[in-house]
């Protein structure tokens, strides 16, 4: 046999592994049936998601980028609107001014009424 002096770290490791191997510990039933109820019941369930109803307007702003870019959008047609209706005097000197030839006025909304006169000729 040998002596604690002659037995180096890896030989005293490999011989108490081996003692463990030889004796193998007997585990309850019971609390195997207890353990294994334990992990079943922590194992993660699958859950049904249901995608939530998007509106019209939603996917709409979505294929646009977004709801910046619908203000943006929305932002650019009422300064349109407002710039062809009220036709700032800023513009009209400035287009005089470049040399477009525009007189006193420039009609960027013309009016309808040419539409509405009858001909009663007929």
């Amino acid at each position: 046999m040998k002596t604690q002096t002659d037995m180096t770290p890896e030989a005293d490791l490999d011989a108490l592994f081996a003692q463990a191997r030889a004796q193998p510990l007997a585990v309850d039933d019971g609390f195997m049936a207890r353990v294994l109820a334990d992990a079943t019941a922590l194992q993660p369930r699958r859950v049904q998601r249901i995608a939530p109803r998007t509106s019209l307007w939603t996917r709409l702003a979505a294929a646009l980028g977004g709801a910046l870019a619908v203000a943006g959008v929305g932002t650019a047609a009422m300064a349109g609107l407002v710039i062809g209706y009220v036709q700032p005097e800023p513009m009209v000197t400035l287009a005089g001014s470049i040399g477009f030839g525009v007189s006193e006025s420039l009609d960027l909304l013309p009016g309808f009424d040419a539409l509405l006169t009858e001909d009663v000729s007929q």
